[in-house]
C-alpha cells in the first residue's frame, strides 16, 4: 500500500510540473570552444577559437503546452579569438570576415525544440540566426543538449555556412593560385553551467 501510495504521490507531482512553465538558465563558461574546417583547391585548413565573452546566457524551457523542452539563447564569439595556426592565414580569415568594423559572430539559438530526450542527452532541432560581417542567414541546426552532472552540461552541434551566405568573397592567396572553397562547416561545443532554475 505504501509503495502504490508513492507511485501515485508521484505520477500527481509530475502532472502539477507538466502544466507549468520550467526555465533553466544556463551560463556559457570560457572553456566553450568554435572550430571552423575549411578547404582550398590544394589543401585543408582549420580555424579554431575559444570563448571569451563569458556573460552570455542559454535558456532551456519546458513548454506545458507542446511537453518538451527548448533552447534559446545568443553567443558571441570574437573573430580576433580565431587561430588558424598560420599568420598569413589568420590575416586573410579576419580581413574577410571584416574584424574591424565587425568584430564579434553572433549565433542566435531561436528556436531548438526537443525530438527526443534519452539518458543524459537532449536532442534538439530548430533554426538558428548567424551574423557575421553585418549580414544574418537563418539555418536548420540539429543539436545536442549533454547533462554532464546536476550542474554542467554540452551543448554541441555543427552547420555548413558559405561565405557567399554573407556577400563575403573567399580569400585568395598568390594570384589565385590558392583559393578558399566557398562553403566552410562550423562546429561548436559549448560548456554550460547552471545559474539558475524558475517554475511559472
Amino acid at each position: 500500500m505504501r509503495t502504490l501510495l508513492s507511485v501515485i504521490l508521484l505520477g500527481i507531482t509530475f502532472s502539477v510540473q507538466a502544466n507549468r512553465e520550467i526555465i533553466r538558465y544556463w551560463h556559457i563558461t570560457n572553456a566553450s570552444s568554435v572550430v571552423i574546417n575549411g578547404t582550398t583547391n590544394m589543401n585543408t585548413f582549420q580555424c579554431g577559437s575559444g570563448y571569451e565573452t563569458g556573460s552570455d546566457m542559454i535558456r532551456e524551457r519546458w513548454n506545458p503546452d507542446s511537453e518538451k523542452w527548448e533552447i534559446y539563447g545568443s553567443v558571441y564569439i570574437e573573430v580576433a579569438q580565431f587561430d588558424c595556426k598560420n599568420r598569413i592565414m589568420n590575416n586573410d580569415f579576419r580581413n574577410t570576415l571584416k574584424h574591424n568594423d565587425y568584430p564579434e559572430i553572433k549565433i542566435e539559438f531561436l528556436n531548438l525544440r526537443e525530438v527526443q530526450l534519452q539518458d543524459n542527452t537532449l536532442k534538439a532541432q530548430g533554426h538558428i540566426k548567424v551574423t557575421l560581417a553585418g549580414k544574418t542567414h537563418e539555418y536548420f541546426l540539429s543539436s545536442e543538449l549533454e547533462f554532464l552532472d546536476d550542474q554542467y552540461s554540452i551543448l554541441k552541434g555543427e552547420q555548413t555556412l558559405r561565405f557567399s551566405d554573407f556577400g563575403l568573397e573567399p580569400p585568395q592567396k598568390g594570384f589565385g593560385l590558392v583559393r578558399v572553397n566557398d562553403e566552410i562547416h562550423v562546429s561548436f561545443d559549448l560548456i554550460l553551467e547552471q545559474s539558475a532554475l524558475t517554475e511559472n
